[in-house]
């Protein structure tokens, strides 16, 4: 991830950085209070979204490639 990290333009990493901050912000100090293992919970969700987002546009670039 170092290199992916390097090529992100400061204003982009900023607004990356701000969306992180109101995701930990609320795991942290939201009304639910939440373990660390609910707090893990809730990053595979993300992960696992962010899994399946990717393999179904890689499958729509596919689709098109063979079109």
């Amino acid at each position: 991830m170092g290199n992916f990290v390097d090529e992100i333009p400061p204003y982009r990493f900023n607004q990356l950085t701000k969306i992180a901050s109101k995701v930990v912000d609320t795991m942290v100090g939201g009304a639910l209070q939440m373990s660390y293992d609910e707090m893990e919970i809730v990053l595979n969700m993300i992960r696992l979204g962010i899994e399946e987002s990717r393999d179904k546009n890689d499958k729509r670039k596919e689709t098109k490639a063979c079109s």
